[in-house]
């Protein structure tokens, strides 16, 4: 009975000494499995189409605000985009898909894109920007999980006041003079007024203030000899280096005008429309401001 008692023991113990020894080898394997596949080789990152990088970013300007655009040709799955608007550069510095969390888009949230998705143009409105500050503008596409595309090309822009006039001839109403600074009309002889409008002998002439009385703004002016869109004249001006001079230059409708006032704050004028006879003539012009001393930012 002794004899069998302890067989039995002694199977029990080696049954269990099996079965120790199988879990042994089966945490083995498992641990062995583990180890390989975190070894393996790394997946492959997301591959971003470069379709995905907005493209032809233009801005245009006005009195504090920007609009900015630009066409998107991506076909993967998108939130929308980020649109940068800086004081300094960022897109040398950053010219891959991630950014510093320091770096913030101008829009909060991630702007959707527009409401006329068929024109295959973006519309991003922004305010509250400062007039003469040059801002550097650049757009990401935002992925439906949050990551970046590469940026766009990067523009410089300053805003500044825009818009259509009347001016009438001088001394003939209380809009015959305009400041481009306080972006208002005042009479031709105040002391704000940048310009007034003067007809004689069948001819129409933009003048300095400095003209009817010496104490006065000594704004300068120059017929430009571009034509074509505000877009295109602006690009020669902001190239050219071309300079205003002249005191008083004659005009027509279609005529472009560089003007500069006392300040070196240059403004770019496009007459449309001279009208009405005598003390009711008057001249309507576009006009773009920058204020930015010497520097014709359009």
């Amino acid at each position: 009975m002794k004899t069998t008692s302890l067989l039995i023991a002694n199977n029990s113990n080696n049954n269990l000494s099996f079965r120790l020894l199988c879990f042994s080898l089966l945490i083995a394997v498992c641990s062995l499995s583990f180890i390989l596949l975190s070894c393996g080789p790394p997946k492959a990152p997301k591959e971003i189409s470069s379709m995905c990088v907005p493209q032809d970013v233009q801005v245009e300007v006005n009195d504090g605000t920007m609009t900015v655009m630009f066409k998107d040709n991506c076909t993967q799955m998108k939130s929308g985009y980020n649109i940068y608007i800086s004081r300094t550069p960022l897109v040398k510095q950053y010219p891959g898909t991630e950014l510093p969390a320091t770096i913030k888009p101008f829009n909060h949230p991630v702007f959707p894109g527009d409401t006329d998705p068929t024109d295959g143009i973006e519309h991003y409105n922004a305010e509250g920007l400062e007039n003469g500050v040059v801002y550097y503008v650049s757009v990401r596409t935002v992925f439906s999980d949050r990551t970046l595309s590469k940026p766009s090309t990067e523009v410089t822009a300053v805003c500044g006041p825009r818009g259509e006039i009347e001016l009438s001839m001088r001394y003939t109403s209380e809009t015959d003079g305009f400041s481009f600074a306080e972006n208002k009309f005042v009479r031709a002889d105040n002391v704000k007024n940048d310009v007034y409008f003067f007809s004689k002998n069948g001819k129409n002439f933009l003048v300095s203030p400095d003209k009817l009385d010496g104490f006065l703004r000594k704004s300068k002016l120059h017929v430009l000899p571009y034509k074509g869109s505000f877009r295109e004249v602006a690009a020669k001006i902001n190239s050219s280096g071309i300079s205003a001079t002249e005191q008083q230059v004659t005009i027509t409708p279609g005529t472009w005008v560089l003007l500069v006032t006392e300040e070196q704050y240059p403004a770019l004028l496009k007459i449309l429309e001279i009208s009405g006879t005598a003390k009711k003539r008057q001249v309507k012009f576009f006009y773009a401001f920058s204020p930015r001393k010497n520097a014709p930012f359009f």
